[in-house]
């Protein structure tokens, strides 16, 4: 049984190999494996049980059937310790995985993947499980990818993936779900509600980037919708000449209510304080006054949706879907023609040359050059495209959001050129200076056009 165990040890994934030096690590990753075997072999089993009820109860009638498996799911919810909703959603996908995906499921039952991995890939795959051809393709191709990657980079994996398996039906399914958008209000038990609400993504991402912007050129408070503006040192903004997306902020020019928290403030008596508020509690004070009042900032907020899309897309040659900057999202083609074609937007082109990335279901922005030590927008939106997301791996910041760093340090005659600067979180960017995070090792860039 052990020698059969140690043959059927999955492989260790490329960013976990070079930490196998350290026993403390190795020993851990062992115990890892062990512990997502005995998981999948629990989840096997509860699945045997459930199946087993239900084939016991077929032979009455479909009513009987369906209490059988809701009883067996009850069961199995004590074993696993969830609410039967939970243990209901695992094991229908789990049997989806099994049934469809075998190559996967020798991932799972060997202790490779774990079963949230299982989850996500169950339910990203849910407006496909009819298409046995699309299946088989998707098997091959994330079974390859899953081992080395976090749940939340599969996730995003399997969203710029799924697309392009059959695009017509990608698109069927956005016009579809567009029709269910809705906004709810739940309130909690302690002060505090939550809104939620379900928009187009275009729509979504612009209030997101609009919240993002205005929320980092604060860091003093205002007033309350009040005509005198703050001192001018309350309108003074500290910013990062590396971090990207960071517009200097001006005093509001018309009465205000953009403050949820500070009600009744006096600019005059609190201007000089400091806003010691964190980013997103400044996006959440802003987003409720936005919403109550209408009021926005009386000065321009610098806010860039990122968009990536292939040139035959932009001119109806090909229905590629395009893809948000931080690789988190996809846009139909014919959604995305009608933003470019919008002439109420003020639209920035880009031009860069891309080499397909199969495995990672996306193109790779190669790189530009820029003389000098800190980089333009040009440069900095490149970037930003390329990355998409912190470098770190399994980081999956957003690049807008983090810092742009040298590889080779500035004062180390590293150049600010696209192939030596990359996107970090602040935490990672903090452990790399400190060399607790590794450089990788450079690429020859390839050479290419930019305006």
């Amino acid at each position: 049984m052990k020698d059969k165990q140690r043959q059927n040890r999955p492989k260790v994934p490329e960013r976990v190999a070079s930490l196998m030096v350290e026993p403390q690590l190795a020993a851990a990753w062992n115990t890892g494996v062990e512990f997502r075997r005995r998981c999948a072999e629990q989840v096997a089993q509860l699945l045997a049980y459930w199946e087993h009820c239900s084939k016991e109860a077929e032979k009455e009638n479909a009513f009987a059937q369906l209490v059988a498996e809701q009883a067996a799911v009850k069961d199995a919810s004590f074993i696993l310790e969830m609410s039967e909703y939970t243990a209901a959603g695992l094991l229908t996908e789990a049997k989806l995985i099994r049934d469809t995906m075998p190559i996967f499921w020798g991932l799972f039952t060997s202790g490779a993947v774990d079963r949230e991995k299982l989850c996500t890939l169950g339910s990203a795959i849910r407006p496909i499980e009819d298409r046995p051809d699309l299946l088989e393709i998707l098997d091959t191709d994330v079974a390859e990818i899953a081992p080395g990657k976090t749940p939340a980079e599969l996730k995003r994996w399997l969203k710029r993936k799924i697309p392009t398996l059959d695009i017509e039906l990608f698109e069927a399914q956005v016009e579809k779900a567009v029709q269910d958008r809705y906004v709810s209000v739940r309130h909690g038990e302690d002060g505090v509600s939550l809104i939620q609400a379900l928009l187009p993504t275009p729509e979504a991402e612009a209030i997101a980037k609009k919240l993002r912007a205005a929320a980092r050129s604060m860091d003093r408070a205002r007033p309350k919708d009040c005509e005198v503006p703050p001192p001018p040192a309350a309108a003074e903004t500290l910013t990062d000449p590396l971090a990207p997306h960071q517009p200097v902020a001006e005093p509001p020019s018309r009465d205000i209510d953009h403050d949820g928290r500070y009600q009744g403030h006096d600019p005059l008596l609190y201007g000089d304080q400091t806003d010691e508020r964190t980013l997103q509690q400044r996006e959440a004070d802003l987003f409720s006054a936005w919403l109550r009042d209408g009021h926005c900032y009386g000065v321009p907020i610098s806010a860039k949706i990122c968009v990536m899309v292939p040139e035959e897309t932009l001119t109806g040659e090909s229905n590629e879907p395009a893809i948000g900057a931080d690789r988190s999202w996809v846009l139909p083609a014919p959604e995305f023609r009608k933003l470019a074609a919008d002439p109420a937007a003020e639209h920035q082109w880009y031009t860069a040359g891309t080499r397909p990335n199969p495995k990672e279901a996306e193109r790779d922005i190669l790189s530009v050059v820029y003389n000098g030590r800190f980089p333009p927008d040009s440069l900095r939106d490149a970037i930003i495209f390329r990355d998409g997301t912190c470098q770190a791996p399994g980081c999956v910041v957003s690049a807008e959001r983090s810092d742009l760093d040298h590889q080779i340090p500035f004062e180390r005659a590293g150049a600010t050129t696209a192939s030596n600067l990359w996107a970090l979180c602040r935490r990672h960017h903090k452990m790399k200076s400190h060399g607790y995070l590794e450089v990788p090792k450079s690429a020859t860039p390839v050479s290419t056009g930019f305006p």
